[in-house]
């Protein structure tokens, strides 16, 4: 197969983002481990630290970074629900390129408001995500921008990339990780580098049950697309593979579990009670995953990314309360 990036993209992208971001902590937490069991030994990398407080910020900075002077003055045009928006508004307002945002109708109003503020101009149309795209790309023909997908895109991809070189520095001991997968920039990103850098560690998927079209691609060995993504966890709502991972998910994963909405949830108060850090639901998948696999990663040095915090205060309510 092909692979979507080599690992020089994902140096260069690191050169080019290095003098906006710092790298971010990652951090053990014993009272985690506890929790967690099966003499588990957890890693949490603290993507949630970054500028817009999700791992996208590396995306976006990766992807704006590598554009031409024409290109960036044209402007960018984008679809999200909200981190890779907001990652594409924040780098934006940073190198002066202006950014257009398609979002859903009914989109988290919170995640908008972000947006907004980092400079983006919204636009509401379609019913998920998935609809979203092609609003997008009507606007870039009729404004004559560029598409900076969330996923089909290889500096996005290196840009993703960034946290599994900082992975691989940062942990002297570290067997596996299990990163969330929405469209799988994070996943390939990591396995790319984890590829070059520490070949011996293991990369697992994690997915919501109501938006498994990718696990279920993965388990069937085939590209199976769903007519809905039903999660709270909108960073995972996605209802189809995508051509730039799919192929990559596909050959480099070790292994990929679907989750509940319920472990998904109950991960995020799981993270607030030992690391005092918030989680959305996107950013809490990992531990979730960890948690199902629990048996089969017993004994080992384990990371998980917490890839984001942006959740909004309505549904953090149902967690904690455990209506979630």
């Amino acid at each position: 197969m092909s692979w979507p990036i080599s690992y020089e993209d994902v140096i260069a992208a690191r050169q080019r983002i290095s003098p906006y971001l710092q790298p971010t902590p990652l951090r053990r937490y014993p009272s985690l481990d506890e929790e967690v069991g099966h003499g588990i030994r957890l890693l949490v990398k603290h993507e949630n630290h970054l500028p817009t407080n999700a791992f996208k910020a590396r995306n976006a900075l990766s992807y704006m970074t590598a554009l031409d002077p024409a290109q960036r003055t044209h402007g960018v045009v984008a679809a999200s629900r909200g981190n890779h928006g907001a990652g594409l508004a924040w780098a934006g307002r940073e190198l002066g390129v202006p950014v257009v945002v398609c979002v859903p109708h009914g989109n988290n109003p919170e995640k908008n408001a972000a947006m907004r503020a980092h400079g983006a101009e919204l636009v509401e149309a379609g019913r998920d995500y998935d609809e979203a795209v092609e609003v997008a790309h009507r606007v870039a023909v009729d404004r004559n921008m560029v598409i900076a997908h969330s996923t089909n895109d290889r500096h996005v991809i290196a840009g993703a990339g960034t946290l599994g070189i900082e992975l691989c520095e940062q942990a002297v001991e570290l067997d596996a990780i299990v990163v969330a997968v929405g469209g799988g920039s994070q996943a390939v990103g990591t396995i790319t580098a984890v590829r070059e850098l520490r070949p011996n560690i293991a990369v697992y998927g994690v997915q919501a049950e109501g938006a498994s079209a990718i696990h279920d691609s993965w388990h069937a060995r085939k590209r199976i697309a769903h007519d809905t993504a039903d999660t709270f966890a909108d960073g995972l709502a996605t209802r189809s593979t995508y051509d730039m991972t799919w192929e990559a998910l596909l050959d480099g994963l070790a292994d990929f579990v679907a989750v509940s909405d319920a472990a998904i949830a109950n991960a995020i108060r799981m993270l607030l009670r030992t690391t005092h850090n918030l989680a959305e639901g996107a950013g809490a998948a990992g531990l979730a995953g960890v948690i199902a696999m629990g048996e089969r990663l017993a004994g080992k040095t384990v990371a998980i990314v917490l890839s984001g915090s942006n959740i909004d205060a309505a549904t953090l309510r149902r967690v904690i309360t455990g209506e979630l």
